[in-house]
């Protein structure tokens, strides 16, 4: 692995390391506020942002940073190395004290995501993958490589929400053989693919890079697969900030699914 990559990888895993336990330690009885989309900010959300962003431009001043808690600018877009971060993934089930969260941080080289850690601070657990290298996992057992798991099969990791529901009716219609294992947030539900608790996850619809840059390289780079709805590579650091929908599985039929889904009316313009 070249230097800067086992640099980068190591202070990525420090940093959402702190984070989750500093939001750990704030989550009984934090309170919220709704952003202009509607969607939760909480004490934990913006004391987590700022240890990840304090730890990365510390000792990379030059990268950039897109964040969910952080305003965006188009200053982002003329650097080489970006970090993606989404302090925390799941802020609805951490607000209610729940532990279906986890906080993300990738780093995007050229728009290719090439390192990707997911801490699930609830679980201990964490989880992270380079380019080039593969993965590893961090839990109770200690540290070893991680590869996904052969465990169930015809599981979809979906989402609980409310306002979610249809569309995951809509991707349980197209694949009537698929289950529904509900989680909140998108990076537990990589984590369940990688740990062998499901074997796929379809976001339907375009969604913001924070949410699924980790995912994407931790999954992409320890064996599984992840790309957009039309089963083309995904790309990170774009002007929109958004990616068209996301499709993360550890099956040899993706490619199969990703048809299928769009025979089915489920794919993005």
């Amino acid at each position: 692995m070249p230097d800067d990559l086992r640099a980068a990888l190591a202070v990525a895993r420090a940093a959402a390391a702190s984070a989750g336990q500093a939001a750990l330690a704030l989550q009984n009885g934090v309170g919220s506020v709704s952003k202009a989309d509607g969607s939760p900010v909480s004490d934990g959300d913006l004391a987590a942002d700022r240890i990840i962003r304090e730890q990365l431009l510390g000792a990379f001043p030059g990268d950039g940073i897109l964040s969910e808690e952080l305003t965006d600018t188009a200053d982002r877009l003329a650097r080489r190395r970006v970090w993606i971060i989404d302090p925390i993934d799941g802020t609805r089930s951490y607000v209610d004290g729940g532990g279906e969260w986890c906080v993300q941080v990738a780093l995007a080289i050229d728009g290719v995501a090439v390192v990707g850690v997911l801490d699930l601070p609830a679980r201990g657990i964490q989880v992270w993958a380079v380019a080039g290298l593969g993965g590893g996992i961090s839990d109770a057992a200690g540290e070893r490589p991680l590869r996904p798991i052969a465990g169930v099969r015809d599981v979809l990791a979906g989402s609980s929400s409310e306002r979610s529901r249809t569309q995951v009716a809509r991707v349980l219609a197209a694949l009537p053989e698929f289950t529904h294992l509900p989680a909140h947030s998108v990076g537990v539900k990589a984590a369940q693919i990688l740990l062998g608790e499901a074997d796929l996850f379809v976001h339907p619809r375009s969604i913001a890079e924070w949410d699924g840059a980790a995912p994407a390289a931790v999954l992409s780079h320890a064996g599984a697969i992840a790309t957009d709805l039309a089963g083309a590579p995904l790309r990170f650091n774009t002007p929109q900030g958004k990616v068209p929908g996301l499709v993360f599985s550890r099956r040899d039929d993706h490619a199969g699914l990703c048809a299928r889904l769009a025979k089915a009316g489920l794919s993005l313009p």
